[in-house]
């Protein structure tokens, strides 16, 4: 036989065993379950590396965000942000130029963090599932500005994992 049939015949052994090995295995991996809120704990043995489905905005939440989006003077305002695989809850903020924004952001599963380099920088520290940092901020200027996940060198940020704030 021919040198290059060999090695074309190698080749094509190698690929059809790569494809059944990856086929067998991804059917061997179990189906991760997407928690409500509730029973969402650190200690699960979920693939934090696959997208979740985002929590649900709590009533907590909404009316946080009511309040934001509301005509108002500056004043402080907290929002409680939750932050999973691959995904922040609630993903848009909305707020007034000069008001003082506090951000208690838990994180739900996995390591992340908050991050908005529109204003100086800020970012929570790096956390695991079950664990909330704090960050507070003026928002003093005007415009629509992302905050995200840093952790991964851009990789959780590139699968999603990012917001913005709009400042009236």
């Amino acid at each position: 036989m021919n040198t290059s049939i060999k090695v074309s015949l190698g080749v094509i052994v190698v690929l059809a065993i790569t494809v059944v090995y990856l086929l067998v295995g991804n059917m061997q991996r179990p189906a991760v379950a997407v928690n409500d809120n509730a029973s969402q704990t650190a200690s699960m043995k979920e693939d934090f590396m696959q997208p979740h489905v985002p929590a649900t905005l709590t009533d907590a939440q909404k009316a946080e965000l009511k309040l934001g989006a509301a005509d108002h003077q500056p004043t402080t305002l907290t929002f409680d942000v939750a932050g999973g695989s691959f995904y922040f809850t609630p993903n848009e903020i909305t707020v007034k130029q000069g008001d003082k924004v506090v951000i208690n952001f838990t994180n739900v599963g996995g390591t992340h963090n908050l991050t908005f380099t529109d204003f100086g920088g800020i970012a929570t520290k790096t956390i695991q599932g079950g664990e909330t940092d704090t960050i507070e901020f003026t928002a003093d200027k005007k415009g629509t500005f992302e905050y995200y996940c840093a952790v991964g060198k851009g990789f959780h940020r590139m699968m999603g994992q990012i917001g913005v704030l709009i400042v009236q």
